[in-house]
């Protein structure tokens, strides 16, 4: 331990020594003091940089869509692949714009084929919102008739129309898309508290509004070349918040599929429980979960000192049941009695199916509770006899003990109420 700390102690003083001692020997090999102010008047000034901002958003575009393409290896979603593919356009877009061209005509086309990707780019902006919500698949056919169309138009119009027209018709279809798609996001996002689409719904609306701002822009020159910057300013701060609307709504994404996977689990492994604790055909309890809680109901019943009682319940002449009906039948009456226990028993008590024709209910009552609560299953039962045409022989044995105090298991009341249940059996047989 003692090594451990004494090379991570040396390591982080050779860092310190890397950073401090250079600034420190430049110091010390300095002419003198008063020649510092001569050396600082004669520091030249930083040369000028100058940006383009068309060239800001394509490289901007570009650094998007590169990170969505790494995001895309965690998370390989095909909303992901839309928004690649649409950033990768929109630099592209702005790449043709950015640039100068001596032929008007091959000028014209590039500018047609930039506004044609800037839509293609805002189409597949709103393509994404189904991918995402995880809605029918698209039907292709529109989307790709109405691309064609675009393609025909923005690539043939330079050469039949004046360029306004081409400079128009790109911002004012890209604003139709993306304010369609900031409505779709909004959508998403009243249904579902994602941020991410909030985010993606705001900023597509507002550059809809720059769409629409420059569509107008190409029809008054006078305003183009005062504010044609002024929105790019406004572009690029939009784009910003819609890349990082994009790589929220990847990680919400991500977080709900977990979670709905966690939930999907937990569901599971209760259905897994309750099929460990279930008796298949009766859908009552089975002896291992009698175990299970024996000892807890033997804890609460001496903390609370409740009163608690096991009755024992066993379905007389089930073999010639069996035997005369066949299994089909014996197996309906099961799930009948089942049934007509857990109808008749409060939620807070149990009802087992102890094996066979045997069930067992643990009470929390007195035995004269239990003595009434047995009574009323035998009507019930009878009840439900007649209404079957089952024989009048078939009914219920039922014995009764209660759980001392000074027990340690539920083993001896289960032993008595199994010896009054044949009791019983032989009372109902003499009558």
């Amino acid at each position: 331990m003692m090594n451990s700390n004494a090379c991570r102690r040396a390591l982080w003083l050779l860092v310190a020594l890397f950073v401090v001692a250079p600034p420190v020997v430049t110091f010390a090999l300095q002419p003198p003091t008063d020649l510092l102010p001569g050396a600082l008047r004669s520091i030249p000034a930083p040369q000028p940089v100058e940006i383009r901002p068309r060239l800001f958003v394509a490289y901007g575009s570009l650094v998007a869509a590169s990170t969505l393409a790494i995001l895309y290896l965690y998370r390989g979603r095909a909303f992901v692949v839309y928004w690649i593919v649409s950033w990768s356009m929109l630099a592209a877009a702005y790449t043709l714009n950015a640039r100068g061209y001596a032929d008007v005509r091959l000028g014209s086309v590039m500018i047609g084929l930039s506004q044609l990707l800037t839509v293609w780019s805002s189409a597949l902006l709103l393509l994404s919102v189904n991918e995402f919500s995880k809605k029918d698949p698209h039907r292709w056919n529109v989307p790709v008739q109405a691309g064609a169309a675009a393609a025909v138009w923005f690539l043939a119009a330079p050469f039949v129309l004046p360029l306004s027209a081409v400079l128009y018709t790109g911002p004012a279809a890209s604003a139709v898309l993306k304010g369609w798609a900031s409505i779709r996001f909004a959508r998403l996002a009243k249904k579902t508290p994602i941020i991410g689409a909030f985010m993606m719904s705001a900023a597509l609306g507002v550059m809809a509004v720059l769409d629409c701002a420059g569509a107008v822009m190409t029809y008054r020159l006078d305003w183009n070349t005062s504010y044609v910057n002024v929105l790019l300013a406004f572009n690029i701060v939009t784009a910003i918040f819609v890349a990082l609307g994009m790589h929220l709504l990847v990680f919400e994404d991500m977080t709900d599929e977990i979670h709905r996977t966690n939930l999907a689990l937990s569901a599971a492994n209760e259905q897994i429980k309750q099929m460990a604790i279930t008796d298949p055909l009766t859908g009552c309890y089975n002896r291992r979960f009698f175990d299970e809680i024996g000892r807890r109901e033997m804890e609460r019943h001496r903390r609370y000192n409740k009163p608690l009682t096991v009755v024992f319940v066993d379905l007389n002449r089930f073999k010639h049941l069996n035997d005369r009906f066949g299994h089909d039948a014996g197996d309906h009456v099961l799930r009948t009695v089942g049934a007509m226990l857990r109808r008749h028993v409060r939620g807070s008590d149990y009802v087992i199916r102890w094996g066979g024709d045997e069930f067992l209910l643990l009470l929390t009552c007195t035995v004269a509770g239990a003595s009434a609560k047995a009574e009323e299953l035998k009507a019930a039962f009878a009840v439900e006899r007649d209404a079957a045409g089952l024989p009048p022989e078939t009914g219920l044995s039922i014995g009764i003990a209660e759980v001392e105090s000074s027990a340690d298991t539920l083993a001896n009341a289960v032993r008595l109420a199994d010896t009054e249940m044949y009791r019983d059996k032989l009372l109902e047989r003499t009558v």
